[in-house]
């Protein structure tokens, strides 16, 4: 069958009809795409919605909510849109502090990053009176990369809030160990200033809050030291410290730990002594923070126990060598609690030390720093010594509040036949006590040991007869007074003076009189009355007397 020709008219309809159709196939392949894409994205959306809590608190701006719901802890802000707020509250938020940046740090915009934020009291937000009240955690949301995108700004999230209550006095004054501080009150101190530690362990942030407390002439500082770790994404506090010395605890490396330990010194004067506070897991798994204590020995032997009896009376040096040799025989049953308090003692040992080394313009101290170290024969020597002045040993004694005696006990407990530990028992005893029960204290440790006894009782002697006290200077140099006022006229009569001082018995001052040659004049006193040469031999006497205070002093 012939086929029938296509007419003009069939042909151009079917041309335009071509485009029309590959147009709506392709619309429709669009479609099919848009919807498959979209079906896909609220899949992978949903997804991240249940596993991921970030993007589902990321998506609290974008769903209606009622008016008054809106709260920081369900709607993500910004750090501006966070402190402006606090301060609508009628909050005073400080500066946010950069606690932790989690992922890489070199990035300008790190994965994640946690802020601390602290709020401070109404009545005062500068440094002298403000009071932290309590601190605000915010971290940032963490969003996948392709929300990102479309995310803009970093908006943050609260993560945790801590109320901030400070040590009350009584933590305070045995923390300080100054009992001049407490006034009776019961509230809670304040604490003025908030820092992150930097170096410090990892992982985590470490904070230190601090205050200040003036009492009279007692001044300390005092605070906490908070623990956040990121995982945990809480703040806990770690312990409360004081420190009588005005310094802030540091970490150091004090014991073979890899962990650093956190020092808190509390030296008073020539006393060293530091709180030392090193890392430990606790039952729970988490981490705490143990006090080096030397209560108790790390395993029985009696060397171990009298090494700590006195390293707790403050006899570091004494302390180390003990504990050092029984290292050396227990070598077997050592562990790390003995090391770590083999490094505690060493910390003290090396201070002790360098104190009684240095070189003080005073002897007084130099005896004290001696005698903290319990350099007991060392102190007798410079004691004895020509330049010490038994005045000053005697007023220093007399002052002491107990710790020298303390360590002479402990001492004699390890070692009772020390004789220079007896020694300067009896020295103190003698100024504090009775001198008769100062003898009889010196006799019961003594024993049969005569010779220790005798040497005792000149130590006394000498403690008792001073070389210069204040009270004969306005005695005895009453007479030369008024004649010491003519002898500036008569300069030329000097010669005549040295035959006065061979009468003297004691040898010492005239080795005095030699040195100053402008106090001669003073001796030729006498010479307007020729007939009585023979009478300057006292005021040759008296007259040493100032002059032997000067070069002293």
């Amino acid at each position: 069958m012939p086929a029938t020709p296509r007419t003009h008219t069939q042909s151009a309809h079917s041309q335009t009809s071509r485009p029309l159709l590959k147009l709506r196939s392709s619309l429709n392949l669009l479609l099919l795409v848009g919807i498959a894409t979209t079906v896909v994205g609220l899949a992978w959306l949903s997804y991240q919605v249940i596993t991921d809590p970030d993007v589902a608190f990321w998506l609290n701006q974008y769903l209606p909510t009622t008016k008054g719901k809106q709260t920081a802890a369900h709607q993500p802000r910004t750090l501006q849109q966070i402190l402006k707020r606090l301060q609508d509250q009628k909050q005073s938020p400080g500066k946010p502090i950069v606690l932790a940046a989690n992922g890489n740090t070199n990035l300008s915009r790190p994965v994640t990053k946690d802020i601390l934020v602290p709020i401070y009291g109404k009545k005062c937000s500068r440094p002298p009176c403000q009071n932290i009240q309590s601190l605000q955690v915010y971290r940032s949301l963490k969003l996948p990369s392709l929300l990102r995108l479309f995310q803009g700004k970093r908006y943050y999230r609260l993560l945790d809030r801590m109320t901030v209550r400070g040590p009350t006095e009584e933590q305070l004054v045995s923390l300080a160990r100054n009992p001049r501080l407490v006034t009776g009150s019961t509230r809670p101190l304040n604490l003025s200033r908030v820092e992150v530690y930097n170096p410090a362990p990892k992982p985590g942030a470490w904070l230190r809050l601090t205050g200040l407390r003036t009492e009279g002439s007692a001044t300390a500082t005092y605070g906490q030291v908070l623990y956040f770790h990121p995982d945990e994404a809480r703040l806990v506090l770690m312990l409360n410290w004081a420190s009588p010395s005005g310094e802030y605890p540091q970490w150091r490396q004090v014991t073979g730990d890899p962990q650093p330990e956190l020092v808190v010194k509390q030296t008073v004067g020539l006393e060293p002594q530091y709180a030392v506070y090193w890392l430990r897991p606790a039952p729970t798994g988490d981490l705490q923070v143990e006090h080096i204590s030397l209560a108790k020995p790390a395993f029985a032997d009696p060397g171990y126990t009298q090494s700590l009896l006195l390293a707790r009376s403050g006899l570091w040096s004494p302390a180390q060598k003990r504990l050092l040799a029984v290292k050396k025989r227990q070598l077997r049953r050592w562990s790390p609690k003995a090391q770590a308090q083999l490094d505690y003692i060493n910390l003290h040992a090396a201070v002790a030390k360098s104190q009684a080394q240095q070189i003080s313009a005073s002897r007084v101290q130099t005896i004290v720093a001696r005698l903290v170290n319990g350099e007991w024969s060392a102190a007798l020597k410079l004691f004895q010594a020509p330049q010490t002045d038994p005045v000053e040993v005697r007023a220093m004694l007399a002052t002491d509040p107990g710790r020298l005696f303390a360590r002479i006990e402990a001492s004699l407990k390890v070692n009772p036949k020390n004789q220079d530990a007896i020694a300067w028992g009896t020295l103190i005893r003698h100024v504090q006590d009775d001198p008769k029960t100062a003898l009889v204290w010196a006799q019961q440790r003594t024993g049969k040991n005569k010779t220790s006894l005798e040497t005792i009782k000149k130590l006394l002697k000498r403690l008792d007869q001073p070389r210069y006290t204040p009270k004969e200077t306005p005695t005895k140099p009453k007479p030369p007074v008024s004649q010491e006022k003519p002898p500036a006229q008569s300069s030329p009569k000097v010669k005549p003076s040295p035959k006065a001082p061979p009468p003297q018995p004691q040898s010492s001052g005239a080795q005095l009189s030699s040195p100053g040659s402008s106090p001669a004049p003073p001796k030729p006193a006498p010479v307007p009355e020729q007939t009585a040469q023979p009478e300057p031999s006292p005021p040759p006497e008296v007259a040493p007397v100032p002059v032997e205070e000067t070069p002293r002093e």
